[in-house]
């Protein structure tokens, strides 16, 4: 399986309510990402329960073939 990421897009969110949104690390709240798999373009969705806030390219693949071995 042939993995490229495209882009990838940090989520952020206060966990306190009614409070302003910082781009720190304990607002992350997830991560977007645009991929081709086997020339195919998918988009993915991972919140910071299932993909830490600082990842490589590696570990994304990583995420990805496993969120694709569980669908199938």
């Amino acid at each position: 399986m042939e993995i490229f990421i495209e882009t990838s897009k940090i989520q952020f969110k206060n966990p306190e309510v009614g409070k302003p949104t910082r781009a720190v690390e304990e607002h992350y709240y997830g991560r977007r990402i645009t991929a081709l798999v086997n020339n195919e373009k998918k988009y993915f969705r991972f919140k910071k329960e299932e993909l830490a806030f600082e990842v490589d390219e590696d570990d994304m693949i990583q995420a990805i073939e496993q969120r694709l071995s569980e669908e199938n």
